[in-house]
């Protein structure tokens, strides 16, 4: 009997861990949302997702006022969708291919097939009139972008709203519901929920507040008479992750007395870190430095042709590093081992012609290459099919900035790790052997130098006279080292006007280098970009906004998901 309890409690739990693998899964939906002068939207959301059980996916228009849904069209993975009366009853096999509106006492029901349980890409489009209401004092957008899912795992939203204006960077927005950020930047409103906080218990509230007479509309809501009441609705079950919400006098009196005495608490905290950080930084046996200005010019590979070894070291001796300098290296040697390629595609609605980043050859990394394969994975889970645009990728990357950046923090600290458990690098004695408490060996010292002497030998080897001085069969590697010392573009241009022959190759050419460094820099400007407006956002700029709790919102309640 006890054996037979034991086996079902087992079942139980495998079947349970079974059923969250295998759940129903919304990767992320990305929304945009463009606001004409007369106060009608037209609506584009792009959902990843993967399909476990059920027949359709759906998103609830509950309690929408005076406005209406209409021009309602889906494409699954590129390929439009057909619409038909919609009949939730009907089995999967019915409705793959097709889409439609399930009508009910409560609104609309937007909903399309799943046609199997795979990784899809579906894009919805729609419009929606009357998404601005007027009070006494102002116009309002409030809307549920996202209402609770249902039997979902719901794990990241976006969402930008523009207009037929720039929105400036003064006006009032809160976002409710959920943990995470609402700003407005660049004329836009951008809002998302955090990276360690997915949206499966979560909603989706935008509340913005603009001027009288700002949109051409006579609509009004009957719920709220000024703005205060519909911020008073938004602010109704706020919990402790909110912030910037309206404040009593005594917390106004307080962030005033916070406006002298918080600076002078970060200049010194500043101040500490900085000698802090520089005590506890890297240092060379018998203090000994490298003197930049008298390394000589090194033509070979150093670091052992390692470019992640190489990485960590123009961090440890301040090389001029950045984070994201590595990654232009690391796809020109998938490039090169062919395990990934470029290729034309014409993409977007007028069908351009684009350089794309083939990712659908079946690739394996060994055990040192784990972070490259989580490179790998989020650009084939930012294509959605295979195919990498780079606007595709740096989306991604401006979504989720935070896992973007770990990606290439990880790849310095094992290699700092690594150096530490060769014991390369060890806790110093006293300050008389180092005056840093990290102390680098001999063999640190002297890779550095030969690393530090090819930066040298790259950016002057244009102005050398003869052509035996580089070593013309490694130019694919220094190539990569060049993309470490972020200067690959001005390589290329060097090697094509001194060595036309080398950057003619079938998978490796000019063109190939030049699109590498649009890939790299496109991404990484569209990250830096998120992470800077976040990190303005959480120190007070980019508007005012809140985040949670949230209550009594107007249109786009139910529900959403899939059944």
């Amino acid at each position: 009997m006890k054996f037979r309890k034991l086996l079902m409690l087992l079942f139980f739990i495998f079947t349970l861990g079974f059923s969250n693998v295998y759940a129903n899964t919304i990767y992320d939906i990305d929304m945009d949302i463009n606001i004409d002068e007369n106060a009608n939207a037209t609506i584009t959301e792009k959902w990843n997702v993967r399909g476990s059980d059920g027949t359709e996916w759906y998103k609830q228009l509950f309690d929408i006022g005076n406005s209406k849904v209409s021009d309602f069209v889906v494409t699954m993975d590129g390929k439009d969708l057909t619409y038909k009366e919609w009949n939730i009853n009907e089995s999967l096999s019915e409705k793959a291919g097709y889409y439609g509106i399930n009508y009910t006492k409560d609104g609309v029901e937007l909903c399309f097939g799943k046609s199997d349980y795979e990784y899809h890409t579906f894009v919805l489009k729609y419009k929606l009139s009357n998404v601005i209401f007027n009070t006494d004092d102002a116009q309002v957008f409030y809307w549920h972008l996202f209402p609770k899912s249902s039997g979902i795992d719901f794990q990241k939203y976006t969402a930008t709203i523009r207009s037929y204006y720039s929105f400036p960077d003064t006006l009032d927005v809160w976002g409710f519901g959920y943990k995470g950020y609402a700003y407005v930047k660049d004329g836009v409103i951008s809002l998302s929920n955090s990276e360690d906080s997915d949206m499966a218990n979560q909603y989706a509230v935008a509340l913005i507040k603009f001027p009288k007479e700002t949109f051409n509309t006579a609509n009004t809501n009957s719920n709220f008479k000024g703005f205060d009441d519909v911020l008073k609705a938004g602010q109704e079950g706020t919990f402790e992750y909110d912030y910037g919400l309206k404040k009593s006098i005594w917390q106004k009196i307080w962030d005033f007395i916070q406006m002298f005495f918080w600076p002078i608490v970060i200049v010194g905290s500043i101040i500490i870190s900085a000698i802090v950080a520089s005590n506890n930084g890297y240092g060379y046996k018998n203090n000994k430095t490298i003197d930049k200005k008298n390394v000589p010019n090194f033509r070979d590979i150093p670091c052992n042709k390692d470019i992640y070894y190489a990485n960590a070291l123009m961090f440890l001796n301040n090389f001029g590093y950045k984070e994201t300098n590595i990654l232009g290296a690391i796809i020109l040697k998938w490039v090169k081992n062919n395990k990934v390629k470029f290729i034309k595609q014409d993409t977007g609605i007028f069908k351009k012609e684009q350089n794309c980043l083939d990712l659908r050859e079946k690739v394996t990394f060994n055990e040192n290459e784990k972070e490259e394969e989580k490179l790998f994975n989020i650009m084939m889970e930012a294509s959605g099919d295979g195919i990498l645009e780079p606007k595709e990728f740096g989306k991604w990357a401006r979504r989720n900035y935070d896992s973007f950046f770990t990606v290439f923090k990880n790849l310095k600290e094992n290699e700092i790790s690594k150096l530490k458990s060769e014991k390369h690098i060890y806790q110093r004695t006293n300050k008389e052997e180092c005056k840093k408490k990290n102390v680098m060996d001999d063999v640190i010292y002297e890779d550095s130098k030969k690393l530090y002497g090819l930066k040298k030998f790259l950016q002057e080897f244009s102005n050398i006279d003869t052509r035996e001085t580089i070593e013309v069969h490694i130019w694919d590697e220094y190539l990569m080292f060049a993309y470490l010392f972020g200067i690959a573009d001005k390589v290329a241009k060097q090697l094509k006007n001194l060595y036309p022959e080398l950057l003619n190759q079938e998978n490796i050419d000019y063109t190939t280098i030049m699109m590498i460094n649009n890939f790299s820099t496109t991404t990484v400007n569209a990250a830096s970009s998120a992470r800077s407006a976040a990190e303005s956002y959480n120190s007070g700029g980019g508007g005012f906004s809140v985040g949670g709790g949230g209550g009594g919102s107007f249109g786009g309640g139910g529900s959403f998901g899939s059944r």
